[in-house]
C-alpha cells in the first residue's frame, strides 16, 4: 500500500515550502517574499531557495538587474527547465545561504501546454522525486506566483505547506482572502492519489494585510488616517479574534519603499543609519513579529 503524504513527510527532515498568492496585483506579494527570504537567512540563519514563477519577473529583478541577466542567468538556471525533458533548474547563489531559480517571461507561453495535460503536475513530481535531496540542501523553499489561479499557480499552491494570502486596503480584499481558501480546498479534492484517494495537497492558508497606514494600525478608533485604512484595521482585528489564520498586517512605511528601490531587504536597512531613525524602530519591531508569526504558525 502506498504511503500517505504525511507518512512520507515524517520519514525525513522536511524542507518547508511557502508561497504567496492572491488574485490581485499590487498587494506587495513579491516584496513580502523577498523580505521573507532575508528574515529567514539573516535572522534565523536558514538556507533558503526561492523560485520566481511570476511572468513579470519582479523577484528576479530584485537580485539580478535586467542589464545583467544575459551574463548571470544561463539557460539551465531558470524556471523553464521544469518543462524540459525532466530537467531540474540549477539555482544561482545570490547571497549568503540564499539561492534563486530565476523567472522567465516565456513561462506564460507554456500555459496552454500545461492546461492540456503536458507536465500538468510537474511541480508535484519534481518535489516528491527530489524531496530528500531538497531537504538536505535547504530549510525553506519560497515561491513567488503570478496573481491568478492558472494551472502553474495551482501546482505551486498544491505543493506548498503554507500559502500567504495578502490583502491590501481595497473593497474586495477580504473576500479575496476567502476565495483563496476556497480555491485551495477545491485543489485538495482534485489532486489526489488515484489508488488511495489521499489528497496530495496539505496546504494551510495564513492571511495578512499590507500597506496599512501606521497610525491607523496603531489607533484605528482615534486616527486621522484615511477611513478605508481605519475600517480595514478594525475588520482585520475582528477576524484575528475569531480566526487564528489572520495573523496581522504590515505597515506602510518608508523603509519598505526604499527596500524595493535599493534592492535591499528591510533587515539590511534596519542596520543602515539612514533608515534606522526613531520613528522607524516600532515599524521594524512589528514587521519582525509578523514574520515570526508567518513562519511559526
Amino acid at each position: 500500500m502506498e504511503m500517505k503524504r504525511a507518512e512520507i513527510m515524517n520519514d525525513i527532515k522536511k524542507v518547508q515550502v511557502i508561497s504567496a498568492n492572491i488574485t490581485k496585483g499590487g498587494v506587495g506579494k513579491t516584496t513580502i517574499i523577498y523580505n521573507s527570504a532575508y528574515f529567514l537567512t539573516m535572522l534565523k540563519l536558514k538556507k533558503v531557495l526561492i523560485a520566481d514563477f511570476d511572468f513579470q519577473m519582479n523577484l528576479t529583478n530584485r537580485f539580478i538587474p535586467v542589464s545583467q541577466r544575459k551574463d548571470l542567468i544561463k539557460p539551465e538556471n531558470d524556471v523553464l527547465n521544469f518543462f524540459k525533458n525532466d530537467t531540474i533548474p540549477e539555482p544561482i547563489l545570490v547571497d549568503n545561504n540564499l539561492w534563486l531559480i530565476p523567472g522567465n517571461p516565456k513561462l506564460e507561453e507554456l500555459l496552454d501546454d500545461v492546461k492540456n495535460g503536458k507536465q500538468r503536475n510537474y511541480l508535484l513530481q519534481w518535489y516528491y522525486s527530489n524531496m530528500e535531496k531538497l531537504s538536505e540542501q535547504y530549510d525553506y523553499i519560497l515561491f513567488d506566483t503570478h496573481n491568478d489561479h492558472n494551472m502553474i499557480t495551482d501546482n505551486i499552491l498544491a505543493v506548498s505547506d503554507k500559502v500567504i494570502a495578502i490583502a491590501d486596503v481595497d473593497g474586495d480584499s477580504m473576500s479575496m482572502l476567502a476565495d483563496e481558501v476556497n480555491h485551495i480546498n477545491k485543489l485538495k479534492k482534485l489532486i489526489v492519489n488515484p489508488i488511495t484517494g489521499e489528497s496530495f495537497v496539505n496546504t494551510k492558508v495564513v492571511k495578512i494585510g499590507n500597506k496599512i497606514i501606521a497610525d491607523a494600525a496603531k489607533n484605528p478608533d482615534t486616527s486621522t488616517a484615511n477611513v478605508d485604512h481605519r475600517n480595514f484595521v478594525k475588520a482585520f482585528n475582528q477576524m484575528m479574534e475569531v480566526d487564528d489564520s489572520f495573523l496581522g498586517y504590515f505597515w506602510e512605511r518608508g523603509p519598505l519603499a526604499k527596500a524595493k528601490t535599493e534592492n535591499k531587504s528591510m533587515f539590511h536597512l534596519k542596520n543602515d543609519a539612514r533608515y534606522n531613525k526613531k520613528n522607524n524602530i516600532e515599524f521594524y519591531q512589528k514587521s519582525e513579529e509578523l514574520f515570526e508569526k508567518i513562519f511559526s504558525s
